[in-house]
């Protein structure tokens, strides 16, 4: 369901970077100082419901055939137009695309659209005001993956193992870090994350003001 558009300029900012890399922490903190919300790609992965729980956890989410990338590029239009868009709601600890129930997501001014690939899909780049990707060593975004999968998502250390050595990896070396190259700016993010943060909030801040100095004086240039 689609509702009626907010009158507003709508900044629209892709943030990508290896899995572990503060996306999701960082993205989610600036979002609120800026009265924003945040995408996170995860949440479109393909269905997967008609297989069993062993066959889902087998599935490699990291490579972009796991994107349901069509309706992620319609949420994004839409929320850039100023519509509000239900957002899916995923089950991460059975794998599980929760049927019948969304995020309603009411446009504000500004949107982050976070994921490991937000900056690899062609189709997604041009609807980006800003793109950004967060660097890190592997060691850093591994540790730190490692606490969110136990902590957050009920996964065994032997299937974070696992997955991390089979499937996140080698889509990192193939999908992740050749998108590096379409960033408008590169952060390290191996520093503590509050830093990263306030890096991200002061490159929003700056290219939403050169944004709105740009549009003023078109409108000048018209009158």
């Amino acid at each position: 369901m689609i509702t009626a558009p907010v009158h507003e300029e709508i900044f629209v900012v892709g943030l990508a970077g290896p899995s572990g890399s503060g996306k999701s922490t960082v993205a989610k903190s600036v979002a609120s100082r800026l009265n924003g919300h945040v995408i996170s790609m995860e949440l479109y992965a393909l269905e997967m419901n008609h297989l069993p729980l062993e066959e889902r956890a087998k599935q490699n989410y990291d490579a972009p055939n796991a994107i349901d990338v069509q309706l992620l590029e319609n949420h994004i239009h839409a929320y850039a137009a100023g519509h509000a868009i239900e957002a899916p709601i995923y089950d991460f600890a059975q794998h599980l695309r929760v049927h019948d129930q969304h995020e309603h997501i009411a446009a504000k001014s500004l949107l982050i659209v976070e994921g490991i690939l937000a900056l690899h899909f062609a189709q997604l780049r041009p609807h980006f005001d800003l793109s950004i990707y967060l660097d890190a060593p592997e060691e850093v975004c591994f540790h730190r993956r490692k606490v969110r999968d136990i902590t957050e998502r009920q996964r065994s250390l032997d299937f974070i193992l696992w997955q991390y050595k089979n499937a996140v990896l080698p889509a990192t070396r193939q999908y992740v870090l050749p998108s590096k190259g379409y960033a408008d700016l590169v952060l390290d993010s191996e520093a503590d994350l509050a830093t990263v943060a306030k890096d991200l909030y002061d490159a929003i801040v700056e290219k939403r003001a050169l944004a709105a100095v740009q549009r003023t004086s078109v409108v000048e240039k018209v009158r």
